[in-house]
């Protein structure tokens, strides 16, 4: 079971912000390297429970987007997703920290995601 801290003061978008933390590879025979990343979300207006997402990783001291793509909160389970063509990520906000995965088309976990509000 999952327990949610409590909430920001700004409790409508429990997403928007930016979020830093690490990227960890599962996968030892991948071409994978654990990564600090950055994720920014924003509303996409007029379209409840859906973010714009860009994640970045730091590289030599550096930041480099990776991807923008829409992202859907199920606030139910507080699970934020995303799906690129063959892998889907999920992440579960818990107030100021998102925990989750990035998953290969057949399931199989590719990365461990940990993020905390930078904002």
């Amino acid at each position: 079971m999952i327990t949610v801290a409590p909430g920001r003061a700004d409790a409508q978008s429990p997403v928007t912000g930016t979020w830093r933390g690490t990227s960890q590879c599962v996968q030892s025979d991948s071409p994978c390297h654990d990564e600090v990343n950055i994720y920014r979300f924003t509303q996409v207006s007029g379209k409840p429970n859906t973010f714009s997402g860009t994640g970045s990783k730091i590289v030599n001291g550096r930041e480099i987007v990776m991807a923008t793509m829409e992202w859907i909160f199920n606030p139910e389970y507080h699970a934020l997703e995303a799906e690129l063509p063959g892998s889907t990520f999920r992440l579960i906000v818990m107030g100021n920290r998102m925990e989750g995965t990035l998953r290969t088309g057949d399931k199989v976990i590719y990365r461990r995601i940990h993020l905390e509000r930078a904002d």
